[in-house]
């Protein structure tokens, strides 16, 4: 028979591992929450899910590769198989991957970032949607009480479902590889956006 101070043991630790069971429900609940929500803050001021407002100055695909080629001629392009609308943006590097290409050239590719294949606006454009998670109230609810009709099961949080990649954000995906400067920026791009972007400002500072 178990003694009363080895039954208030288990008991202690019964206790303490179902507290870590409803601390790491509760910290994966909250990192889902997180991870899909998003606060969509304008850009000094304009309106980071508008087209119009984004657009800024347009480039095609074509422009923005003859210019990055002119840049870095180690930049490889290619249009992605699963969605023709993107465009994969690569080094050749020695210590890349293998990779065989539709002409059949055998390439060493490091992937760098993706970009639209057709026209392009000035600064990204982020498109909302809506995303079904776990109502973090159910947390009150943790053990054997079951959700009542007062306390749903589940909430929809807003969430990016898609961009529209600007070709500003290609060029610092770029400059953080450093694989262009502020001077190729400038002399092939532009350096000041056409519209004010406190982004942009952050970004290269």
């Amino acid at each position: 028979m178990l003694t009363k101070d080895t039954q208030k043991i288990q008991e202690h630790v019964r206790a303490e591992r179902q507290e870590r069971v409803e601390d790491r429900t509760r910290k994966n609940l909250i990192d889902e929450i997180q991870s899909n929500t998003i606060t969509v803050e304008s850009d000094a001021g304009r309106d980071v899910t508008s087209v119009e407002a984004q657009m800024g100055r347009p480039l095609t695909a074509a422009a923005i590769k003859s210019k990055l080629k002119r840049i870095c001629n180690r930049l490889y392009f290619e249009e992605s198989k699963s969605d023709p609308s993107k465009i994969g943006v690569y080094l050749q590097d020695p210590t890349g991957k293998i990779y065989v290409n539709p002409q059949g050239e055998v390439l060493n590719l490091i992937h760098i970032c993706g970009m639209e294949s057709g026209i392009s606006p000035e600064f990204s454009v982020l498109h909302k949607g809506k995303k079904r998670v776990a109502n973090p109230a159910l947390m009150e609810l943790l053990g054997n009480k079951k959700p009542t009709r007062d306390i749903p099961q589940w909430i929809e949080v807003d969430t990016v479902i898609g961009e529209t990649r600007g070709w500003r954000t290609v060029l610092l995906r770029l400059m953080h590889h450093g694989l262009i400067t502020e001077h190729d920026v400038n002399k092939h791009f532009g350096w000041t956006p056409t519209h004010q972007s406190e982004k942009w400002q952050k970004q290269v500072n």
